[in-house]
């Protein structure tokens, strides 16, 4: 069994609060990871942590009772409409998923308060496409006070390296110092959180707990969030055409986001997918124009500390340069893109692009649009590729 108890929230120092969870591997061959979770935040926003309830330490707990095949006992408080959606739904969502997931049963003491408190509507900021979008439609575009946001958040909890090396720090630091760039611009407050949920996560399912850490780092705050938008990687059409584990080899986000998501409230907070109504290439038209994107909009692969130049070479940044090439945008874009680079060398990825578009959604969707702008393409009947090389093959 795997046990959750000794919930505390306390101030380290003069700057860090902390919210803490014990947790403990009973019965099994091998310990946890680590003897607690928790979440630190700088002391100004320390208020929102909870302190009432177990909610942001469940789903870590659960990914590690269900890849066990153990129960989860939690010594405390959860929020009742989350506890019903993970004993009637998320679990069979996990299983479905990864074979490495079983059913386990999840005893609680009983249930938090249900009173919402949270005045904020936030959403991640990583600068990428993703998060870009969401915050130009649902900062810039939106007028509803409701639904319009005013907080963005950085979470540390795998998306930037391996839990407790020095070169994670490094490049969380990085992303901080780009990302308060852009929140300053908009006059958005910009709440950090670190964590160590990415302590506890196995090779196997690694990808699978870093989304489960984000959904847990936004409950950990339900006292400040009363709204947070999650930017969906995937349409829901590719999802629906792509997101098969088999086919795709895809990620919780892609297989389950659309569906998994809205299932992560409480009575306090909620979690809303955000971008699923767009395929990939449309978030880029969408932020094609806006300024912030075109100073900040970093999809590199290849980390640079503070430099937010993209490398233009590996796959994120090469697919990224296509669709703007496509949608006659890439000037747009030339401060952060080497573009001359790009035209001197799109021909292989293109070429690479259509041959890969029945098996990569993102792929796919670059062939979409450029059929759409009659953008000229290489074709199947006379273009191949090997080791990097293009193969033109003629008609005798």
């Amino acid at each position: 069994m795997i046990e959750l108890s000794g919930l505390r929230r306390y101030t380290i120092g003069e700057a860090t609060v902390r919210l803490e969870a014990d947790i403990k591997f009973t019965d099994m061959n091998e310990t946890a990871p680590a003897e607690t979770m928790y979440f630190e935040i700088d002391k100004e926003f320390g208020g929102m942590f909870v302190c009432d309830t177990y909610d942001p330490f469940v789903l870590t707990a659960l990914y590690l009772a269900m890849y066990h095949k153990t129960d989860l006992r939690i010594h405390g408080n959860i929020s009742k409409k989350f506890y019903k959606n993970i004993k009637w739904y998320i679990q069979k969502i996990l299983c479905d998923f990864s074979e490495v997931f079983s059913p386990v049963d999840v005893i609680v003491d009983g249930f938090a308060p249900t009173e919402a408190t949270g005045f904020l509507t936030g959403t991640g900021i990583s600068c990428g496409v993703d998060s870009l979008s969401t915050i130009y439609d649902r900062f810039v575009k939106e007028d509803d006070p409701d639904y319009k946001i005013n907080a963005l958040f950085m979470f540390n909890c795998g998306s930037h390296g391996d839990f407790g090396k020095p070169a994670t720090q490094e490049v969380f630091i990085s992303r901080i110092m780009r990302s308060n760039a852009i929140a300053e611009e908009l006059g958005l407050l910009l709440i950090v959180v670190d964590t160590n949920l990415h302590q506890f996560r196995y090779e196997k399912e690694k990808d699978t707990l870093l989304f489960l850490s984000i959904y847990s780092c936004v409950l950990s705050m339900q006292n400040g969030i009363r709204r947070y938008y999650i930017s969906g990687a995937c349409s829901y059409k590719g999802i629906k055409e792509f997101g098969d584990n088999d086919k795709h080899h895809a990620d919780l986000a892609v297989a389950c986001d659309s569906y998994l998501i809205p299932l992560i409230k409480t009575e306090r907070t909620e979690l809303i997918i955000d971008g699923c109504q767009y395929r990939r290439v449309d978030k880029i038209k969408n932020i094609a124009d806006w300024d912030i994107a075109q100073k900040y909009l970093n999809v590199c692969l290849i980390q640079k500390g503070a430099d937010s130049t993209n490398c233009g070479d590996c796959p994120k940044c090469a697919r990224t340069l296509l669709t703007l090439d496509i949608l006659g945008k890439l000037d747009n874009f030339a401060k952060i893109f080497d573009v001359e680079k790009w035209r001197s060398k799109s021909f292989y990825y293109k070429s690479f692009t259509i041959s890969n578009a029945d098996k990569e959604i993102f792929f796919h969707e670059n062939v979409e649009l450029a059929a759409e702008y009659n953008f000229p393409m290489p074709t199947r009947r006379d273009c191949y590729t090997l080791d990097k090389q293009v193969m033109i093959i003629e008609d005798e």
